[in-house]
């Protein structure tokens, strides 16, 4: 998680994307290790790995999750019922609602035994620093 957190702030410094865009990136990418880390392991494979790749065009970031893991489309489950109380939910899903709360488009595709996660979201530019 800390080389993840390097690579967000470095690249939010270069393009003087905003602080409260840059924590979101973050918290969303958080979920997303977290549920690799917890459901994605493969019997065999000796480990679940992640590659995360940034792009900004105009007010546009571009952010693509690629992992080993099990095949899992995130965008075709459903998402939780945050009307109910949380004490009678089932358990889960809330890294769901994170998701589609921070991101504006996303897909999904299985290419080569990985899943590929595609989302953008509009940010806040300040000044750029690099």
């Amino acid at each position: 998680m800390q080389q993840v957190e390097a690579f967000v702030a470095a690249f939010a410094e270069q393009h003087g994307i905003d602080t409260d865009d840059r924590n979101r990136v973050m918290i969303l990418l958080e979920e997303l290790l977290a549920n690799l880390s917890a459901y994605g392991l493969v019997e065999g494979s000796g480990g679940c790995t992640a590659e995360i790749a940034l792009s900004l065009e105009l007010d546009r970031l571009s952010i693509e999750f690629a992992d080993n893991g099990k095949p899992f489309d995130p965008l075709a489950e459903p998402p939780p019922d945050l009307d109910v109380p949380a004490e009678s939910r089932s358990p889960g899903k809330l890294g769901l609602h994170i998701l589609r709360a921070f991101v504006h488009e996303a897909s999904y595709r299985r290419h080569r035994d990985r899943n590929v996660l595609k989302m953008v979201r509009r940010i806040t530019i300040t000044a750029p620093t690099g």
